[in-house]
Order: structure tokens, then sequence, then C-alpha cells
């Protein structure tokens, strides 16, 4: 019943369906400037009605990660995402979309508690080292302040130094066969 509910209160702003959204929040926006064009990075909660756009996202993210850990496809062929349904159901889980103007960018799934944890952040290809990413995982840090901590698998180089260089407060870092892990608290 309640995914009934859920379903007939959104819809996404990617899809034929425009409804009134649930779970407003002021989106966090932040300004910067890839090579000299000034760019509307957003980020924007997912409704239930972007359920789909998020599954994809996140499809695109395990392909991208199938390279560190191994995965497969299933039969269908896709990677899943067990914890999905989750981010519409419990209270802790906070899905995002990154847009930059009015184009889709990417996803962003926080785990708030303590700590808030950054579960999943994907900023697609077009958009890498342009600066939307930064941004986005500020916007998203304004969001949740207390202690924090962001998580990366092992052979993903890349993502470490991006949050190396995108976390905006003094961090501690440990790494162990399985991943790196760095651990910082954002003030109000």
């Amino acid at each position: 019943m309640l995914m009934a509910q859920l379903a007939g209160q959104n819809s996404s702003r990617y899809s034929d369906r425009a409804l009134p959204r649930e779970r407003r929040v002021r989106p966090a926006r932040w300004r910067v400037t890839p090579e000299g064009v000034e760019s509307d990075v957003r980020l924007a909660p997912a409704g239930i009605g972007d359920k789909s756009v998020v599954h994809r996202l996140l499809e695109f993210n395990a392909y991208e990660f199938s390279r560190f850990n191994g995965a497969d496809v299933d039969r269908h062929p896709s990677f899943g995402y067990r914890h999905l349904d989750h981010y519409w159901t419990e209270p802790d889980r906070h899905p995002y979309l990154i847009e930059v103007g009015t184009q889709l960018a990417g996803v962003v799934l926080v785990r708030s508690g303590t700590p808030h944890s950054m579960a999943e952040f994907l900023v697609l290809p077009k958009y890498k080292r342009s600066g939307v990413g930064g941004a986005a995982a500020r916007a998203a840090f304004s969001l949740f302040s207390g202690e924090s901590e962001t998580h990366e698998v092992v052979g993903n180089d890349e993502a470490v130094e991006f949050w190396r260089r995108v976390i905006p407060v003094p961090f501690t870092e440990t790494t162990d066969a399985t991943s790196t892990i760095q651990r910082f608290t954002i003030r109000d």
C-alpha cells in the first residue's frame, strides 16, 4: 500500500507525467566555471517518479564499477541495486539527481546517520573534470552537517583523488585491502 501511495504522489520531470513532487527541499546551488562557461549545478531531490531514472543511472554506475569489482550482469541483463526501493521508504536514505541547467548530469545517494555516508555518487562522463562533481559534492555536504564519510573501492584511484580534492574540511583517511575511507565533520 505504501508503494501505491508513493507512486501516486510523484512523477519524474524526465517522464511524460508531471505531478507535484514530494519531499520538497530547497535545492543547493553552486556556480562553477568549466572552461569559461558558467553553469548552474543543482541537486534535486529524486521523487518516486524519478525512480526509473535513478535506476538507469545506477546501472551505468555499476557498469563503470564492474572494472574494479568484476561484477556480472544477471539474465535480464542488469547489475541491480538491491537497496534502490529503500530510498523512497526509509527516512535515512536520500536520493538526488545532479542537474546542470536543464540537463541530467548524475545521481547522488546519501545515507544519513552517524556518520552520514555518500552511498553512491555518479557524474556522467560529459560533466567530469568540469567542476560539476565538486559542486554537487559540496551541495550534498551542505545538506547533511555532522560526521560524514566517503568510501572508495580499491583500484578506483580517480575517486580517491576526487574526494581528497572536494572535501571542504580536514579529514582522516584509512586504507585497507578493500577500500579507502575519508572521515570528516561538516559544521553548520
